[in-house]
């Protein structure tokens, strides 16, 4: 959908030169929801930036104790993600965009709705961790 909208954007710009207004808050919005939501997957099939330098010259059980560090602080930055993306909607939510009128608040209602899913992402790992099953 995302490319869709921009294509016509530059279709519309370039060969008509009469631009659609709305098309570029769209695909920026879209932009955002996409890499938000794509960080739980990232999560779930571990998928994030990692160095994995010292992974083969440690052993299996440090190799646990950093897993467990690294998912811990993903919790953290999740629940960090929801409270302030929860204060944020708050604060500013019912402004609305320029170009769609569309309210603030239902844009970046997609904070609280990743952090949790990245939250979720990341305790049902530390849980198979545990039970080794990681």
């Amino acid at each position: 959908m995302q490319i869709c909208i921009v294509f016509s954007q530059v279709i519309w710009r370039f060969i008509f030169n009469n631009p659609f207004s709305w098309s570029e808050e769209i695909a920026r919005y879209l932009q955002v929801w996409i890499i938000l939501f794509s960080s739980s997957v990232c999560i779930e099939k571990s998928r994030h930036l990692s160095i994995d330098y010292l992974k083969g010259n440690i052993s299996k059980k440090f190799q646990k104790l950093l897993h467990i560090i690294s998912y811990v602080m993903v919790s953290v930055f999740s629940i960090s993600i929801i409270v302030y993306g929860i204060q944020f909607i708050m604060r500013v939510g019912y402004q609305s965009t320029p170009a769609i009128q569309l309210p603030l608040g239902i844009i970046y209602i997609a904070f609280p709705i990743a952090g949790f899913h990245m939250l979720l992402e990341s305790l049902i790992i530390l849980k198979n961790i545990f039970n080794n099953k990681y």
